[in-house]
């Protein structure tokens, strides 16, 4: 497989493009706005997993599942608290809350 990508020019890491948001995770960093800023591990999954499926909801459930993994006890309010500090760095318009059901990014060209 890696060579198959090598050959074609390929990354095992593409960029994720969502509008204004360019997220790159070879470097675990995220541009926004032509600004390049450094997440934490577990805010870059989080982003990582809402860019990945731009327009869905993702449950408290999924996105600690996604981030934290099965086995590992998670906090009450861990999920609330990545993304306050996700959207003390890129605004607050970029990750939206569904009221009861969970958060999303919209898809954006």
């Amino acid at each position: 497989m890696r060579a198959v990508l090598r050959r074609n020019g390929g990354s095992g890491n593409p960029i994720l493009t969502n509008g204004a948001i360019h997220l790159i995770p070879a470097t675990r960093e995220i541009t926004f706005e032509g600004n390049t800023l450094r997440l934490s591990s577990r805010e870059f999954s989080l982003m990582q997993s809402l860019l990945l499926r731009p327009g869905a909801i993702l449950s408290r459930q999924d996105l600690e599942d996604r981030i934290y993994g099965w086995n590992e006890e998670v906090e009450s309010n861990a999920v609330e608290y990545l993304i306050h500090s996700i959207r003390k760095k890129l605004g607050n318009q970029i990750i939206k809350n569904v009221r009861g059901l969970g958060w999303m990014v919209s898809k954006e060209k």
